[in-house]
């Protein structure tokens, strides 16, 4: 099982992101949220998605009984703002963030 919770910031603040595991959207995350997939044993990648923007990928080992957690965020922080266009650009694929915890 994985456990990802989603820091609250202003940036995309009322739109989901999409969980991609080995390349499938297995759902969405909300702002400030936690939420749980379940997903099988073995070895994985990991990142989010919006529309043409996503995240860094986490490569992941998911062993039986345990709960792997992740943060994750938008990387445009109020003193970004005025960079918005590069990260939706030239920076997409990292918009977004994701770390173990």
């Amino acid at each position: 099982m994985i456990r990802i919770t989603r820091a609250s910031e202003y940036v995309d603040s009322i739109r989901k992101y999409n969980v991609i595991v080995d390349g499938k959207n297995i759902g969405k995350i909300k702002d400030g949220m936690t939420e749980e997939f379940e997903i099988p044993t073995g070895e994985h990648t990991i990142y989010l998605k919006i529309d043409w923007c996503r995240s860094n990928k986490i490569f992941f080992d998911a062993v039986d009984n345990e709960t792997l957690e992740f943060n994750c965020g938008n990387s445009i922080d109020k003193s970004k703002l005025l960079k918005g266009f590069l990260y939706i650009t030239f920076l997409k694929n990292n918009y977004l963030w994701i770390k173990a915890k």
